[in-house]
């Protein structure tokens, strides 16, 4: 299972799933709740709620299941937190989560969760991606800005993991977390946070740490990151096949 990242679709993993595929892999892109709409200045991803997620990674595991013998699940951003998810919760043999999106950059996890909450009971507001390319920000399939309150539900479900495993030993066999050290749009501490829950509880999880991808949050869609087919893909399948 590939899960795209947040305001993209499943276009985003379309070559890596056909390289997986055409290794043998059984290869499912779910579209995640509201993503994905002809309409790129949609109002409907602000309403997406941690329910929400939380159930779109527990029912595409449930479908994935049918799939093969095992179940590996890799996400990107929101789909790395839902990896991880299905990693702490169970119901996937070996989960990759790539720059996981579990709190805003450059704020410590406390006052980012105040800060967060604080957003979602204040009024839902549009914000570009890009403010200077605004609706021509690529790609085409992805949707070119984000609700305030989308984000901090987003940062509800990274939370919620972190919570998660600071309580007990997650259930999935294999899991690796992914940092880019120069990733823009996450917060890397938070992930260190989760990987350090992890080790502490004494599970078999690893966490990388990539300096080479340069100042980048999508490293898996080519048309917007071509180095992707050489630095990431090649990486990423032997992850999963570890």
């Amino acid at each position: 299972m590939l899960f795209h990242g947040l305001t993209n679709c499943p276009q985003q993993f379309d070559e890596f799933a056909r390289l997986l595929h055409a290794r043998g892999e059984n290869v499912y892109v779910p579209r995640l709740p509201f993503h994905g709409h002809k309409n790129r200045l949609t109002r409907a991803i602000g309403n997406i709620t941690l329910a929400d997620i939380e159930a779109a990674a527990t029912e595409a595991a449930r479908l994935g299941a049918g799939l093969g013998a095992t179940v590996n699940a890799l996400g990107l951003s929101l789909g790395a937190t839902m990896a991880l998810q299905l990693a702490q919760t169970g119901g996937v043999n070996n989960a990759v989560g790539v720059a996981p999106f579990l709190m805003v950059p450059l704020i410590p996890r406390g006052p980012g969760m105040l800060l967060m909450r604080a957003l979602a009971w204040l009024p839902n507001r549009f914000l570009w991606w890009d403010p200077r390319r605004k609706e021509q920000m690529p790609p085409v399939y992805g949707y070119p800005g984000f609700w305030t309150h989308c984000l901090a539900r987003c940062t509800f479900a990274g939370d919620a993991i972190i919570a998660a495993a600071d309580r007990a030993a997650p259930r999935a066999p294999r899991c690796t977390l992914v940092i880019n050290t120069q990733d823009p749009a996450v917060n890397n501490a938070a992930a260190r946070e989760l990987a350090a829950s992890w080790h502490a509880h004494g599970a078999n999880y690893e966490l990388a740490v990539w300096d080479d991808l340069g100042k980048v949050h999508d490293v898996i869609d080519p048309s917007t990151y071509p180095a992707a087919r050489t630095r990431v893909y090649p990486r990423l399948a032997a992850l999963l096949e570890s």
